[in-house]
Formats: structure tokens, C-alpha cells, sequence
């Protein structure tokens, strides 16, 4: 019987993905655990390589990473790939045990990509708002503070009250248009599943998804001509030649 990784690499990336997801928290038990692990870091080795091919080819057409339109910088601006740093494991694992268990997804993001921040404009794109790929960095002493005041607040408030604690990987499509806007994308943590729900998303999909549809778009779901008036149909042909599917 073929393996789950066997079967993503010939091609059944959404159903391996979709039935691993469906496991719930069973994936965490072995030998499912290993098998679920291993397609998560063949999904973002690829999403690495896909990254990586986007860069260079945003620039060949003339993107300007780190600028909002009306050409102020981004501030605090990382690039548009920061490589994981070498605790990455040791990083998770403090997180983990701290705030409860990352999607595996996620965690195999973190491990094979690190930080992807895409903010920018290009002059000739007419979306108003291209909704950039951005996960942030990790970042492990800011999710720690952030956990505590949320522990905080739930002690004043109640958990019932505040809701899960959200990990933030990303502003809304407004902030990265720098306009004031709605809720950070986040995730809900902990989460014992192979992929979670990316909340406050446009598309109300999963983050393996959420990195599909940015993809298909060259990095750029907001270019979707059926929510957008875009005239940058031949720069989409040209940035997604070739990106590896998910």
C-alpha cells in the first residue's frame, strides 16, 4: 500500500493533505506522525523552492519589495525571504510547550522556509489591494509575550470570553496595503491537527491552501481577476511557470 509522502509526490497533493487533515488529532500518534511530518516538509521544501523562484522574477518585472504604493517603505522591513535560524527546532519546541501544539503545516513552514514577507507595489497592477504572501518571522520571545497577556486577559475576562489564543502570521490584505483594516490571518492554537483553518482569510481555507491560492497567483491572491480589476495577466503567466504544486 502506497505511503502518504509516496502518494503526494505522485501527485495527490490535495487528497493526501485533505485526508490527513480529516485524522484530526489521531495524526499525532506514530506511525502516522512520521508519515504526516514527512509530506508537511515535502509541501514547504517546496513551497521554498517556489518562493525562491517568485523573488527574482518579481524584480525582472519591476516589484519593489519593502514600499508601499505611494512609495513610503514598509517599516521594519525583513526582505522577502528570512531563511529558518539554525534553533528553529529548539525554537518550536519552546514555543510548543508553551502555548500548545502548532498545525503541522506550520511547524514544517517555519523548519524548511522561516519568514516570507512579499509587501510591496507594482506600478502597473490595478489592484487595490494584491494581498501579498507574508508569514512572519517567529519571532519566539514576542509569541511568548503575547501568550501571557493573553492568559492575562483570560483570567480577567475568562477563556470563554477571549476566545483561543490566535498565533498571528500575518496583517490582513488591508495593513498590507497600508490601510487601516481588520483582524490579522492567525491560527488558533493549540492545534493537534495536520493543517488548520487560516482565520480571518478571505478564502476561510487552510494554510496549505492559503499558500496554494497564493501561488497560483504569483504570490499575490488579490490579482484574481474575479475580485480584481488587474491589467498583469501576462506577469502572472510569467511568475508562476514552473512553481511546484502543493
Amino acid at each position: 500500500m502506497a505511503t502518504y509522502i509516496d502518494r503526494y509526490r505522485a501527485g495527490e497533493h490535495e487528497q493526501v493533505w485533505a485526508e490527513l487533515t480529516a485524522l484530526s488529532d489521531a495524526v499525532r500518534t506514530e506511525p502516522l506522525l512520521s508519515e504526516a511530518m514527512a509530506v508537511a516538509r515535502e509541501t514547504m521544501a517546496w513551497a521554498r523552492q517556489n518562493v525562491e523562484l517568485l523573488i527574482p522574477r518579481l524584480e525582472a518585472i519591476g516589484y519593489r519589495f519593502g514600499f508601499y504604493e505611494e512609495g513610503a517603505p514598509v517599516p521594519s522591513y525583513p526582505g522577502p525571504l528570512v531563511p529558518p535560524p539554525p534553533d528553529i527546532t529548539t525554537q518550536l519546541d519552546t514555543l510548543e510547550t508553551a502555548v500548545g501544539a502548532l498545525p503541522l503545516s506550520l511547524r514544517a513552514w517555519y523548519e524548511a522556509v522561516g519568514a516570507v514577507d512579499f509587501m510591496g507595489f507594482h506600478a502597473q497592477w490595478r489592484a487595490i489591494y494584491p494581498d501579498p504572501l507574508v508569514v512572519n518571522e517567529l519571532e519566539l520571545e514576542y509569541r511568548l509575550d503575547s501568550y501571557r497577556d493573553w492568559r492575562e486577559e483570560c483570567d480577567e475576562e475568562g477563556e470563554e470570553e477571549m476566545g483561543p489564543y490566535e498565533y498571528e502570521f500575518a496583517p490582513d490584505f488591508y495593513h498590507k496595503a497600508n490601510v487601516s483594516g481588520g483582524a490579522p490571518y492567525g491560527i488558533a492554537l493549540p492545534c493537534l491537527t495536520a493543517d488548520a483553518t487560516a482565520e480571518n482569510e478571505p478564502h476561510r481555507t487552510t494554510f496549505v491552501d492559503y499558500l496554494r491560492i497564493c501561488f497560483q497567483w504569483g504570490g499575490f491572491p488579490g490579482l484574481d481577476p474575479n475580485i480584481a480589476e488587474v491589467n498583469s495577466t501576462q506577469h502572472i503567466a510569467y511568475l508562476t511557470e514552473g512553481l511546484l504544486p502543493l
